[in-house]
């Protein structure tokens, strides 16, 4: 089939230069390379930048939204994160990709957080974020507030603080990941105090730190107790919420909203950009906590299901046994080396992947870099079990042995992927 001459034709009838020939033109920048064009590099440049288009029709006309912090922060013309968008097509995250991975070892899911607290349990999936609302004076809104801290901790599992203040009111975000790797729970713990009268806002919100992610549909579960977002993933709160607010893309964001006193249950929005707000009266002097959890399985769990820390605290023992520990004075340097060893046992249940999110693809670079640096800690065991290699419209590929021998680390696959490792 000619596919070269209809591509061609279709371009040059919509008005774009022949990508054919674009492509053909890369080649001349890679010798002496023997591949044109990093296909895989092109894949995933496409879907970032289909999601900037999104982006760019959808943020930059209602600045009224609260948003992540990267807009918050790139939209702002006297901030040094600022960029201009006049001539650009889409907008992406360009100055702020520093979230952070939270997960069981072994296990395939990975919720992030971004540097103020906005928490995304599902790949390429909806946040939630939490506001403080006095009745009087000025909003503590962490992806606006300059007074916001972050630390990652480790000591039984792996979790990331987040904490903001602003004049009376004080807000403390601790997400983390419980369960087993089987039937993980991305759990937020949200403890607010005001010394005034204030609202506790937990919003569920459309867009994750790359942009735009759709929310069609939202159901509020039975007694209040949480949502059901687009008929599949469940939020559950450990207290009923005193108001619950919906609200669609006509009606604005549900910030707008948080005033009104309405009875809906449900609500549904064709352009994707359903918010909703559970609303827990913040009493002056009184500290309010709420539990939020997430299930990031299909197995619906239910509201007064327990799921003892314990077993994700066993799976962090089992897989640091082997890990060669650091003790030095410099605490700070070792911090880095055990978040290192943290982050390597995490991103490696059953591919190596060099981070979460988008960055969770399987490159056999940087997947020989990880697994010599597991070898050098002694994380041996998770080198020698069997790596199913994903190659894009081919079968699963088996690397059969990962060892170091004089100092090398050398690749010997099977025959069926012989020629991506050669």
């Amino acid at each position: 089939m000619p596919w070269k001459f209809l591509v061609r034709d279709v371009a040059r009838r919509q008005g774009f230069l022949d990508p054919v020939k674009l492509i053909s033109q890369l080649q001349n920048f890679a010798q002496p390379s023997e591949v044109a064009a990093p296909i895989e590099l092109l894949r995933s440049g496409v879907v970032l930048h289909a999601r900037g288009l999104i982006n760019s029709l959808a943020i930059q006309h209602n600045l009224d939204w609260i948003w992540p912090y990267w807009v918050e922060r790139q939209y702002d013309p006297l901030d040094e994160a600022f960029m201009p968008r006049s001539f650009s097509l889409t907008q992406i995250n360009l100055t702020h990709r520093n979230w952070t991975a939270l997960g069981v070892p072994d296990g395939t899911e990975f919720p992030i957080v971004d540097p103020r607290g906005l928490i995304t349990p599902y790949y390429d999936g909806w946040s939630i974020d939490v506001w403080i609302i006095p009745k009087e004076g000025e909003p503590l809104i962490p992806s606006r507030s300059p007074n916001v801290s972050q630390k990652l901790g480790f000591d039984d599992n792996l979790c990331v603080i987040t904490e903001s203040s602003i004049g009376q009111l004080k807000l403390r975000l601790e997400a983390q990941v419980i369960g087993s790797a089987d039937m993980p729970i991305c759990q937020i713990k949200v403890t607010g105090s005001a010394s005034i009268n204030a609202q506790l806002v937990i919003s569920l919100r459309p867009y994750n730190p790359e942009g735009v992610s759709f929310i069609n549909s939202i159901d509020l579960l039975e007694n209040s107790s949480g949502w059901q977002v687009n008929r599949k993933n469940f939020i559950y709160f450990d207290k009923s919420p005193d108001r619950c607010i919906f609200s669609d893309y006509q009606r604005g964001d549900v910030y707008s909203r948080l005033s009104y006193k309405e009875n809906e249950k449900k609500i549904s929005c064709k352009v994707g950009m359903a918010s909703s707000a559970a609303i827990f009266i913040l009493e002056a002097g009184r500290p309010e906590e709420i539990t939020v959890s997430m299930p990031l399985t299909k197995n619906r769990m239910e509201r007064k299901s327990k799921y003892p820390q314990e077993a994700v605290q066993l799976a962090w023992k089992e897989s640091l046994k082997s890990a060669a520990s650091l003790q030095i004075p410099d605490k700070h340097f070792k911090f880095l080396y055990d978040a290192a060893i943290r982050t390597m046992i995490l991103h490696s249940p059953r591919e190596i992947y060099p981070g979460p999110y988008i960055y969770r693809r399987f490159w056999f670079r940087d997947a020989a870099f990880i697994l010599q640096a597991m070898l050098c800690v002694g994380l041996t065991g998770r080198v020698r079990r069997p790596w199913t290699v994903s190659a894009p419209a081919r079968r699963p590929k088996v690397i059969s042995c990962l060892r170091k021998g004089n100092g090398i680390l050398t690749v010997r696959p099977c025959g069926s992927c012989a020629s991506i490792a050669r």
